[in-house]
């Protein structure tokens, strides 16, 4: 902490003692209003800001939180449904399944009875919502995009923090434990637990910002992070196939990116699937060849799994899911299982609805997470698989599903959510 003392001016010429100047009436009353001006202003931004738009309707007590089941189930027993907007794996906390309104309110519900204990309005409309590190953060279009965020505590319901940056009109929302990835095609961010922002990278509008980024005018198709590097495929003026840039999660300076290495891949597109400290598992197309590859660098790759022509479905957040150990792709028809780490294929299953979800795992690193046994959603029902191998030990009845689309899963304790066609239903997994 520094202390007031007496200083130097200029180096080397100290300050000497000087009367006040002589206040008349009329500096007075220019004070005030001045003070009167600031008053108001403050208070029109609080009043117009998202703070005074959004309602947060807390719980009389705090809500449990349960760690992740650690016995594979025997079979299924449906509890409740509920409609809710949005797509891919159902957004849960440690102790609430939290669905979302027509209205985009978000609605925590008890993870058992489906009861609503909690609920947090904002005047916008909801763009993402993702929970990491004991955080609920769900962003809001606001005035410009998807601009207004906001991080709740969901066990005590109380605000943690806030940020408003301009976004583009959509917004992909993923992470890892320590930090949020906020994706659309013309710029992503990446953010703190505490939404301080690490990283701003693509169409950057603040001219005091100008000559920050490595590029301009590029495309951003797919990203992915770890805690120490992200990785973006991106079509480029100049480039005559789709660039592969590697960069700092965490760089000096969160408006300068800082590239680990970046270049041309010669493919006709290229689709993120995982990335890892070590390379990047994608997709690629090239001509008529579809095949799984893995990066090690840019420009040096090595395929990993040969596709039967153009997949129905590309790697997105909504089909691609996974543990510390191994990563699922759902192409549209067949759910594909890759080693994380290392890109090594694993297993593939016909005839299923989306990527499945590892049982007795939790992304909290502080949670038990046991990962011998996986549960992707198959055409009528749900198949229990051993996570190595991907043999199927048993079949779990469920609920049919209905027309097309990614069945997407999540689970807290011995609660299963199953999401498929703006519905999750909730099943207890019988041990």
């Amino acid at each position: 902490m520094r202390t007031l003392r007496s200083g130097s001016g200029r180096r080397g010429l100290p300050f000497v003692d000087v009367p006040p100047e002589r206040r008349t009436r009329r500096d007075l009353v220019t004070a005030g209003v001045i003070a009167v001006v600031m008053v108001l202003v403050a208070a029109a931004v609080l009043f117009s800001g998202s703070a005074a738009r959004s309602e947060l309707r807390g719980a009389e007590s705090e809500q449990p939180e349960y760690g992740p089941a650690t016995e594979p189930p025997t079979s299924l027993q449906p509890l409740w449904t509920h409609e809710s907007a949005g797509t891919g794996p159902p957004l849960t906390t440690k102790g609430n399944l939290v669905t979302v309104s027509s209205d985009g309110t978000l609605v925590g519900r008890d993870a058992g009875s489906g009861e609503e204990t909690w609920s947090y309005t904002h005047a916008g409309r909801f763009c993402a919502g993702a929970f990491y590190s004991d955080r609920l953060v769900a962003a809001f279009d606001g005035a410009s995009g998807c601009s207004d965020v906001t991080a709740l505590d969901p066990t005590r319901q109380v605000y943690e923090s806030s940020r408003q940056s301009a976004f583009p009109d959509s917004m992909d929302l993923t992470g890892t434990w320590k930090h949020a990835l906020a994706f659309s095609p013309d710029r992503l961010e990446i953010w703190r637990d505490d939404l301080v922002r690490t990283v701003e990278y693509g169409a950057v509008d603040a001219p005091q910002e100008a000559g920050m980024q490595p590029r301009t005018g590029c495309t951003l198709l797919t990203a992915d992070l770890t805690d120490e590097r992200f990785a973006v495929t991106e079509r480029c003026p100049g480039d005559d196939s789709v660039r592969l840039t590697l960069s700092e999660t965490v760089p000096e300076d969160n408006r300068r990116p800082e590239e680990i290495a970046s270049g041309p891949t010669g493919a006709d597109g290229l689709w993120i699937i995982e990335v890892t400290d070590q390379g990047v598992l994608a997709l690629r197309n090239q001509g008529p060849d579809w095949t799984v590859e893995w990066f090690s660098s840019p420009t040096e790759h090595s395929t990993v799994l040969v596709l039967n022509g153009e997949p129905a479905l590309p790697p997105s957040p909504e089909t691609v899911s996974g543990d510390g150990d191994q990563v699922r792709w759902f192409d549209g028809r067949s759910t594909h299982a890759f080693d994380g780490p290392s890109g090594v294929y694993s297993w593939t299953v016909v005839d299923s609805t989306g990527p499945g979800l590892t049982g007795g795992w939790s992304p909290d690193p502080e949670a038990h997470a046991d990962g011998e046994w996986v549960l992707v959603p198959v055409t009528g029902g749900i198949a229990l698989l051993d996570h190595d191998s991907g043999r199927e030990d048993r079949r779990l009845a469920g609920t049919p599903t209905q027309g097309a689309g990614v069945t997407g899963l999540a689970q807290i304790g011995d609660i299963l959510y199953e999401r498929h066609a703006g519905e999750i239903r909730a099943y207890k997994l019988v041990a």
